[in-house]
C-alpha cells in the first residue's frame, strides 16, 4: 500500500475512477494483514483463476525486469532506529521507508516507488510478503527493479520472475465493474522475523482520458508509523502546477531547478500514526495530504469532462425509442418514463478500460446491449430528454466528500460517480440513472445526498450544491398494536410499517432481490427474541403505492405468556435503536457522522382488560444532532406510547461528543416503559395488636407520619407512583430490552467504514458468557453475503472465554457505491 495516490492504478471508485482519494492507498503494494483483507476481497479465489500459466516464459511476461531510469535518486532505507513518539511502538512490521518519485513530460508521466519495511515479530511476515504490484496494461508498462531481504546487512535480490504469477484481479467485481487491471504477485521464500523486505518498481504511461493534464495526490499520514516518507517530483519549467496542503504538519518543501525541469521534494520523517475512528464523515480529511493539479479551475475540467460527454445525433434505434417516451401525456410524465426507462431496464454493469475509465460509451451501443455503468446511463438519459425537449446534462460529483470538495483544488479526479441535472417545467432536479425502482411524482422527489456536483458543460464555472431533502414527515415509521384482553389467554400483534421517499425505494429495493417469505422470516425472529411462544396468524403482505411512493408492510402475530407471571410487561421503542446508538469512540479527533435526513416515529397501542393508572406525558430530548420526543398517554383500556427520532444535523463536531453521547443515554430513560397489572388475591385479614406494644404503635404512627409528609412532598401519592414506576420501567428497558442484537442477521448488519473499525467492534461484542476478549485473528472466518444490493461481511469464530461459536454481520460503508 502506497503512500502516495494519483491515478488509480488497481480498484477504482464506483463508476468515474481516478479519484483522488486522501488517505487512500494505492501503488506498492497492501498494507492490510491478511485477516483484514479477506472480507474485503471475497473474489480473490475468482480472480486467482484468471492467473496465467505457472510455466509462462519470460518473455510472455507482461512486465519487464530491469533498473530504474536515470532520472531516479532512490533514497537510502533509514536505520530502525530514532525518537518513536509515545504510544507510536510497533508489534510487527516497522515501515522504515516509503517514497514516490513521479517525472512527467510531455503528456506521459512515469512513476517510480519504493519501500522498506521490517519484520518484527512472526505476525508481521504476512503482512510484508503479501505483496501485490498493480498496473492497467491498456496504457501503463510495469517495469519491476527487484525485491530484496536485508538480513545482518546482507541484501539479497529475491524476486524470480519466472515464480511471480499475474492475474487479472478484478477488485470491483462485486459491484460489476471490469476494468482490467492486472496484478503481479510475487511469491518470496524465506523471510523471517528480523528480516527488512525492500521493493522498488517503476510504471510508465497515463491514461489519454486526460489529455496529458496532471494531477496526483501525496499522503503524508497513515494509520501506522512511517521513519522516512518522501515525494519528488520532476515538472517542467514553465509550465503552471497548483499546490495546496491539507493538514500535513512537519512536513518539509523544498524546490530546485534541474536541467530545465523544477525539482520539488516533500520529506516527513518520524511520522506518527493517524488513529481512525468510527463514523467519520466523507467530507472529514482524516490523513494529511499534499493536492498537486494542473487545471487551472473549475471550468477548466468541466470543459474537459464536456469533450467527453458529447451528445451524438440519434440513431434509428433511439429516435424509435424517443417517440415511444414521447406519447406520455406532460413532460413531468415523459421525464419520469425515461428515467424509469434507464435505470430500471438498462441494467448497471460498467466495463472501464482504458479511456472508458472516464469516458462513457456510445448511448446508441448503451441502449443496445441494454447495460452501462453511470456514465453510460448518465449520457444516455441525457440524450433522450433532449430528444423529449428537456433541458439536461450530465453531472459530476463524488460519492464520498460531498461538501469537502470546496476546499479541492480543481482537478478532473475529484469526482467518482455521474448522475444528471435536468430541468422540467421550472424544476431544477438531480437524478441518480443507477438508482433502480425509485417511485413517485416529481413533487416529492428527493434528490441524492451527493452535496456537490460539477454539471459537465462549457460554461460551467464552479461547483452546484445539490441541496438535501427536507422530510416534513416521517419516512419511516412502525406501528405496533398488542391486543391482551385476557391477562391468561393469547394476545396478538398487529405491526403496520410505513416507508415513504428514498426509505420506500430502499425496501422495494430489497424485495425485489428478497423472496418476501425470508423477509417474513427475519421479521418473526426479531419478535421472537423476546416472546418465544410467537407464532404467525397471518402471513405479512405488501402494499405499495408507486405513485405516491408509499411502502407499507403487515405483519400479524399470536403470542401466547404475554404477561409475566406476576403480571408485567416491557414495551420499547426498538425502531429507532440504531438512530440512537453511541459511538465507539466517546473522546475524538474527529466528528462523528449522523445519518441525515431521518425522521422516524415508533407508536405503540396495547389494548388491555386491565391497566394501571396511567398519566398523560411528553417528554424530549435535544442533542447536538437530533431530537426525540415521546408521549404517553391511556383512553380507557388503551395504552399509547408515541415516539419520534428526527436528525438536525449530519455529524457531531468532536468538542460536543459528550453532549451527544449524554443526550443518547437520556433517550434510553424515555424509549422504554414497563406496564404492572394489579395484583390478584393480595388482600390480608388483619390480626389484632397485642396490649403490650402501645410504645411500637406510636413509633409506627410517628414513621406513617414521616412517609405522608414524604409523600406530601413529592407531589402526591400519584406523582410518587409515577415516579417509581419511571424509574423503575426505564431501568428494566436499559438492562433487558435495548440490548444491542445488532449483527445478529444480515438485516442487521453492524456499519462499519472500514476493515480496522471490523476488528475493534468484533472485541467490544459480548459473548452470552458476559465476556468481550478478542478472538485471535487467525481464527476467524469471513463469508462474503450479497442481500439484494448490499454487500456484506460475515465474521465466524469462538468465543475465547467459553468456546461458544459466534458470528456477526457486518457491512462496510466506508465506501458507498453508486
Amino acid at each position: 500500500m502506497s503512500v502516495f495516490t494519483g491515478e488509480k492504478r488497481g480498484g477504482r471508485p464506483p463508476c468515474v475512477p481516478g479519484g483522488a482519494l486522501p488517505g487512500a492507498s494505492s501503488g506498492l503494494h497492501d498494507e492490510r494483514p491478511s485477516s483484514m483483507r479477506r472480507p474485503l476481497h471475497s473474489v480473490l479465489l475468482l480472480c486467482l483463476c484468471l492467473s496465467l500459466s505457472a510455466g509462462t516464459a519470460h518473455a510472455a511476461m507482461p512486465f519487464r525486469v530491469g533498473p530504474p531510469a536515470a532520472w531516479v535518486k532512490p533514497l537510502p532505507i533509514p536505520p530502525d532506529s530514532g525518537p518513536t513518539p509515545a504510544g507510536e511502538e510497533e508489534t510487527s512490521v516497522s515501515r522504515l521507508l516509503m517514497e514516490k518519485q513521479v517525472r512527467v513530460s510531455g503528456h506521459s508521466r512515469e512513476d517510480y516507488l519504493h519501500s522498506a519495511r521490517k519484520v518484527l515479530a512472526p505476525q508481521g511476515i504476512d503482512t510484508v510478503t503479501d505483496i501485490q504490484l498493480r498496473f492497467d496494461p491498456t496504457y501503463q508498462k510495469l517495469t519491476v527493479h527487484g525485491i530484496w531481504r536485508i538480513r545482518d546487512g546482507h541484501r539479497e535480490d529475491l524476486f524470480q520472475p519466472s515464480e511471480a504469477r499475474v492475474i487479472q484481479q478484478e477488485t470491483e467485481l462485486q459491484n460489476r465493474l471490469y476494468n482490467g487491471t492486472l496484478s503481479v504477485v510475487p511469491f518470496l521464500r524465506d523471510v523471517r522475523v528480523g528480516d527488512t523486505v525492500e521493493v522498488a518498481y517503476s510504471i510508465e504511461g497515463a491514461n489519454s482520458v486526460f489529455g496529458g493534464r496532471f494531477s496526483d495526490v501525496v499522503g503524508v499520514g497513515q494509520p501506522f508509523p512511517v521513519v522516512h516518507l518522501a515525494y519528488r517530483l520532476l515538472w517542467p519549467e514553465g509550465r503552471s502546477l497548483y499546490v495546496r496542503d491539507f493538514a500535513a504538519p512537519g512536513l518539509s518543501r523544498s524546490e530546485a531547478i534541474l536541467g530545465g525541469e523544477r525539482e520539488i521534494l516533500l520529506e516527513r520523517r518520524h511520522v506518527p500514526a493517524v488513529r481512525s475512528e468510527d463514523h467519520v464523515p466523507g467530507w472529514q480529511p482524516v490523513y494529511p495530504w499534499i493536492q498537486l493539479s494542473e487545471y487551472k479551475d473549475w471550468n477548466d475540467v468541466a470543459r474537459w469532462a464536456s469533450g467527453l460527454f458529447q451528445v451524438p445525433t440519434r440513431s434509428k434505434a433511439m429516435e424509435q425509442e424517443v417517440r415511444r417516451l414521447a406519447k406520455e401525456p406532460t413532460p413531468e410524465a415523459r421525464f419520469l418514463a425515461a428515467l424509469r426507462f434507464v435505470q430500471d431496464e438498462v441494467r448497471y454493469l460498467g466495463i472501464e478500460m482504458g479511456p472508458n475509465s472516464h469516458q462513457p460509451h456510445p448511448p446508441d451501443e448503451v441502449l443496445q446491449r441494454r447495460f452501462g455503468d453511470c456514465k453510460d446511463k448518465s449520457l444516455l438519459l441525457v440524450v433522450l430528454l433532449k430528444g423529449l425537449g428537456i433541458d439536461a446534462q450530465p453531472a459530476l460529483v463524488n460519492t464520498d466528500f460531498t461538501q469537502l470538495l470546496d476546499g479541492w483544488r480543481p482537478t478532473a479526479t475529484a469526482f467518482n460517480h455521474a448522475i444528471v441535472h435536468a430541468t422540467v417545467a421550472g424544476r431544477e432536479l438531480w437524478v441518480d440513472p443507477t438508482s433502480t425502482l425509485e417511485r413517485g411524482g416529481l413533487d416529492s422527489y428527493e434528490p441524492p445526498s451527493y452535496g456537490r456536483a460539477l454539471i459537465v458543460a462549457p460554461g460551467t464555472t464552479a461547483l452546484s450544491v445539490i441541496p438535501a431533502p427536507t422530510l416534513t414527515e416521517p419516512s419511516f415509521f412502525v406501528d405496533e398494536t398488542y391486543v391482551a384482553m385476557d391477562r391468561a389467554g393469547t394476545a396478538t400483534l398487529d405491526v403496520v410499517t410505513t416507508r415513504t421517499g428514498a426509505s420506500a425505494n430502499a425496501m422495494r429495493r430489497a424485495l425485489a432481490s428478497t423472496a418476501l417469505s425470508e423477509v417474513s422470516r427475519y421479521y418473526f425472529n426479531f419478535y421472537a427474541k423476546k416472546d418465544a411462544k410467537i407464532s404467525v396468524a397471518k402471513p405479512m403482505t405488501v402494499d405499495d403505492d408507486t405513485v405516491k411512493n408509499v411502502l407499507v408492510l403487515h405483519e400479524h402475530y399470536r403470542i401466547e405468556d404475554f404477561w409475566t407471571s406476576d403480571g408485567g410487561r416491557q414495551f420499547g421503542a426498538h425502531a429507532l435503536r440504531n438512530f440512537l446508538a453511541e459511538p465507539s469512540y466517546s473522546h475524538r479527533a474527529f466528528p462523528l457522522e449522523v445519518e441525515h435526513p431521518v425522521f422516524a416515529r415508533h407508536r405503540i397501542t396495547l389494548k388491555a382488560g386491565e391497566l394501571p393508572p396511567v398519566r398523560t406525558e411528553h417528554e424530549a430530548v435535544d442533542g447536538p444532532a437530533f431530537r426525540f420526543e415521546a408521549d404517553t398517554r391511556a383512553n380507557g383500556k388503551t395504552l399509547l406510547l408515541d415516539y419520534r427520532y428526527r436528525s438536525t444535523a449530519d455529524s457531531v463536531p468532536p468538542e460536543r461528543i459528550a453532549e451527544h453521547v449524554k443526550a443518547v443515554r437520556a433517550t434510553e430513560e424515555q424509549r422504554g416503559y414497563y406496564v404492572q397489572l394489579a395484583s390478584r388475591g393480595a388482600g390480608r385479614r388483619a390480626s389484632p395488636v397485642p396490649s403490650g406494644e402501645a410504645g411500637a404503635i406510636l413509633l409506627g404512627v410517628l414513621a406513617t407520619c414521616l412517609v405522608l409528609w414524604f409523600v406530601i412532598a413529592q407531589g402526591g401519592p400519584l406523582e410518587l407512583w409515577r415516579k417509581g414506576r419511571a424509574w423503575g420501567r426505564r431501568r428494566a428497558f436499559a438492562r433487558k430490552f435495548d440490548a444491542d442484537h445488532q449483527g445478529d442477521s444480515a438485516w442487521s448488519a453492524i456499519p462499519i467504514t472500514g476493515p480496522q473499525e471490523l476488528l475493534s467492534t468484533l472485541g467490544r461484542l459480548r459473548c452470552a458468557c458476559g465476556a468481550t476478549s478478542e478472538a485471535p485473528q487467525d481464527s476467524l472466518r469471513h463469508e462474503a453475503v450479497v442481500l439484494g444490493e448490499r454487500h456484506l461481511t460475515l465474521v465466524q469464530w469462538q468465543c475465547p472465554t467459553c468456546a461458544r461459536a459466534r458470528r456477526a454481520y457486518f457491512e462496510d460503508k466506508g465506501s458507498r457505491a453508486a
